[in-house]
């Protein structure tokens, strides 16, 4: 590991080495019984015995495989919406307030909807996921075209570029900086929406376990599928949002190569 990696990975070890020996150190005080606050090794071990059960791959399989339907499905109908509001001015003026409210709806708020027009079924669980970040997508997308500097535009249209073709050769090229950082907002929004789904009816997935584990009142169990819930959500950060990040900031000149 080269030394500027190191840099960046050594702080969130340091954090994280220090919030489990916090957590390790509140559950040897007993303030709770051990059956309610399990410690680290308990997690850590309820996760093996999944592991060995046969339900945790199958579960890990499920969320990740409905997550990346689901997110892809956002971005595409996000992207959409956002071109047409940023090429119809009226529409974006009309339909805005409507966006913002339902980007602050909460995704588990849709559950009950998608329960009565899918029932108990995969596509319920599309839907809450989808439902649950398209327009957070949506709204990023519309932010980051609406900082582009106008005078990109008005540059494009002197060249006798207009329509789909400025938003295509101008305005998103010169937002991709924008996009990709409202694009991982989305997934956080995907994310948390199709875990609370999962909790409450998904027959398999992370949040089954979580609602597995609540039911037959293992905590350890619980706070396992958790750390794992985490674990993946800061791996699909670092990994994937991060990188492409950089990438896009070193390739679009706004640091350093």
């Amino acid at each position: 590991m080269t030394l500027s990696r190191w840099a960046r990975v050594r702080p969130p070890l340091i954090v994280l080495a220090v919030l489990v020996l916090a957590w390790e150190a509140a559950h040897r005080l007993h303030l709770y019984p051990d059956f309610l606050f399990p410690g680290p090794l308990d997690a850590a071990r309820s996760l093996v015995a999944l592991a060995r059960s046969g339900q945790l791959l199958p579960s890990l399989t499920a969320t990740l495989t409905r997550l990346g339907i689901s997110f892809l499905l956002s971005l595409v109908l996000g992207a959409i919406l956002a071109a047409l509001l940023v090429l119809i001015p009226w529409l974006r003026r009309g339909v805005q307030p409507l966006l913002l409210g339902l980007q602050s709806l909460p995704g588990i708020a849709w559950v009950p909807v998608a329960l009565l027009w899918f029932g108990f079924s995969e596509n319920a669980l599309y839907f809450v996921t989808v439902i649950g970040s398209v327009f957070a997508i949506t709204m990023g997308f519309v932010d980051a075209f609406s900082l582009v500097p106008p005078l990109y535009a008005k540059a494009g249209r002197n060249m006798g570029v207009s329509g789909v073709r400025l938003l295509v050769r101008v305005t998103i090229p010169a937002a991709t900086p924008h996009l990709v950082s409202s694009a991982k907002v989305g997934w956080s929004f995907a994310w948390r929406s199709l875990i609370g789904a999962e909790i409450v009816f998904a027959s398999v997935g992370l949040g089954f376990l979580l609602n597995q584990g609540r039911e037959f009142l293992n905590v350890a169990q619980v706070f396992g599928t958790m750390v794992a819930v985490l674990v993946l959500g800061s791996a699909f950060e670092r990994l994937l949002f991060a990188r492409l990040e950089r990438f896009v900031r070193r390739r679009w000149g706004l640091t350093k190569a």
